[in-house]
């Protein structure tokens, strides 16, 4: 009896223990995607802000290509996570196309639209209050629906980007 009674206390233990780690782990894996969404956006003092608020310390931060690497650590755990920096890089006529439809609807586009694939080669997905602006205006910003039934995507229009 004695023995079993020592069993379920060692195991008892054991799961709490296990339970805390996986807390800890969840807490710097939340604590490194916040800092890096956080650096995407502010820079190295808003992803050292973020982490800290999750009670994690930013250990470093790093932009490849676009995308923003943060590591963090909280106690011997620690976490990395990646997030795209809006107004990333675009491929050129793209970006001449996304200046052409802002010069015209008088609003920056950039930051207002998700890139579908690198560069946003695979078009880019506006937010449903621009749609039907920048569809009316398609043949002069060389920005068209990308069709599908998919009325938030837009392509390069193919008389202006042949190919």
């Amino acid at each position: 009896m004695v023995l079993v009674l020592a069993a379920v206390l060692v195991g008892a233990l054991a799961l709490a223990n296990l339970a805390g780690r996986a807390q800890r782990v969840a807490q710097v894996q939340t604590a490194a995607d916040a800092a890096a969404l956080a650096a995407a956006q502010g820079g190295r003092g808003a992803a050292a802000s973020l982490a800290a608020a999750n009670g994690a310390e930013l250990v470093a931060v790093e932009e490849i290509d676009g995308v923003v690497l943060a590591e963090v650590a909280l106690g011997v755990e620690t976490a990395l996570a990646a997030a795209a920096q809006a107004g990333g890089p675009l491929a050129p006529a793209l970006a001449a196309a996304l200046g052409r439809a802002g010069q015209i609807l008088d609003e920056d586009l950039a930051g207002a639209v998700r890139l579908l694939g690198p560069l946003g080669e695979a078009g880019i997905e506006v937010p449903r209050r621009l749609a039907a602006r920048l569809a009316a205006v398609s043949h002069h910003s060389g920005l068209c629906r990308a069709g599908g039934g998919r009325p938030l995507h837009f392509v390069l229009c193919r008389a202006n980007h042949p190919g």
